[in-house]
């Protein structure tokens, strides 16, 4: 029955679209005018126009769809891979296309289309020169960012395998980091996702040599008359929860704007109580990288966290410092977070005493009486990660 509906909502969409009434009417084509109207998205209406002509072209394919055989995502398969070339060749076989797709997988059926539009069009694809890459980008009703790319040729084999490379060491890491601390590896989908904020952060540096990452953020907090603050959200007004604006206001180029009650700014602040590059130099020379116990990310991929909050007293100094990943960042600040402290070497529990050791004696060095370790939110005590797990052993 859906199927049905949809070959009805297409046959009336292309009508409308053959007839220019919209573009009489209203000066708008019929994929903004219906958005507009039904208060869809573009996007929605452009696939379900794609669809409508698409059909216009293949009667076959529009029995089927109204008969329930095949599924839209067939004519839009179809779709993809038709071409003026190859057009009129597709249409003479289309009813041995919808006899295959009848009796086999959706999968199986795109893969035998393309396989047969690759016989039939011997004049061979179009030069690939990007112009067919596409990229959308909004905010759904939650605020969540969605990002949705199609890329073509040379682009969609390079980027797919810079995606997969880092996604593989995503999860390599994930795996260390369940091995070491007991968190749950995420779904490939996470991980996947991490690697592309990942990779998009380090596209975005300023200076690819710099130790320090290029994060530039401006956000507004609305404070009551004592000025005490009650919400941040950012310039476009999303609301930002209070572990973002934790991680943010921790390491960011951050510029707060106070406003009152009515929006009208209070005081206008700029890039103030960050750690200096040379205190960064210093963390960088301690920590090597991420503290956080199995964790490999390098100092550069790093934010110079306060042990004890900035805005609860803590000092701007190496010895309240730490470097820690975005991810694990998260962590520290989460509802329900890690926590760094500090122990005495007599107080060590016995099995963090013979790693602390240990790791001392690798690198030629003293074992030092403060040792720095994290507590999980069960309680079970972790020891942090220095310059020497990140870069093995001193040389003797």
């Amino acid at each position: 029955m859906q199927r049905h509906l949809d070959a009805v909502k297409a046959t009336a969409l292309g009508r409308l679209d053959r007839s220019g009434a919209t573009e009489a009417a209203a000066g708008l084509g019929v994929k903004r005018w219906k958005a507009h109207r039904t208060h869809s998205s573009d996007t929605t209406v452009g696939r379900e126009l794609k669809v409508a002509r698409t059909l216009e072209r293949f009667e076959a394919f529009a029995e089927a769809l109204a008969a329930g055989v095949v599924s839209v995502d067939h004519v839009l398969a179809l779709g993809a891979v038709c071409n003026d070339r190859i057009t009129d060749a597709l249409v003479a076989i289309e009813h041995q296309l919808v006899r295959f797709a009848k009796f086999h997988r959706f999968s199986v059926f795109v893969t035998h289309l393309r396989q047969v539009a690759a016989m039939l069009d011997t004049d061979g694809a179009e030069p690939d020169c990007g112009d067919r890459d596409s990229a959308a980008m909004g905010r759904d009703l939650e605020g969540h960012l969605h990002l949705k790319l199609e890329l073509t040729g040379h682009n969609a084999v390079e980027v797919e395998a810079i995606i997969n490379t880092e996604t593989d060491r995503q999860y390599r890491a994930a795996v260390r980091e369940h091995d070491t601390t007991g968190l749950a590896v995420p779904a490939m989908g996470v991980l996947r996702a991490r690697a592309i904020v990942e990779l998009i952060r380090r596209g975005a540096a300023v200076n690819p040599n710099s130790q320090k990452p290029a994060v530039s953020v401006t956000l507004t907090i609305r404070a009551d008359r004592d000025g005490i603050p009650t919400g941040v959200h950012t310039l476009d007004g999303y609301n930002v929860d209070a572990v973002s604006t934790a991680v943010l206001i921790c390491e960011a180029h951050l510029q707060p704007v106070i406003v009152d009650g009515s929006g009208n700014p209070l005081n206008l602040g700029h890039t103030v109580r960050l750690f200096t590059p040379a205190q960064r130099n210093a963390l960088v020379v301690r920590d090597g990288g991420c503290i956080f116990p199995g964790c490999d990310q390098p100092a550069s991929h790093c934010d110079a966290h306060h042990e004890i909050d900035w805005h609860l007293g803590g000092s701007t100094d190496v010895d309240n410092g730490a470097l820690l990943c975005r991810r694990h960042h998260g962590l520290v600040h989460g509802h329900n977070p890690w926590t760094i402290t500090h122990l005495h070497i007599d107080d060590l529990p016995p099995d963090l005493l013979e790693q602390h050791l240990t790791r001392a004696h690798n690198a030629h060095l003293d074992p030092t009486p403060d040792v720095r370790v994290l507590k999980s939110p069960p309680g079970k005590l972790l020891l942090a990660q220095n310059a020497t797990d990140h870069q093995g052993p001193a040389p003797p």
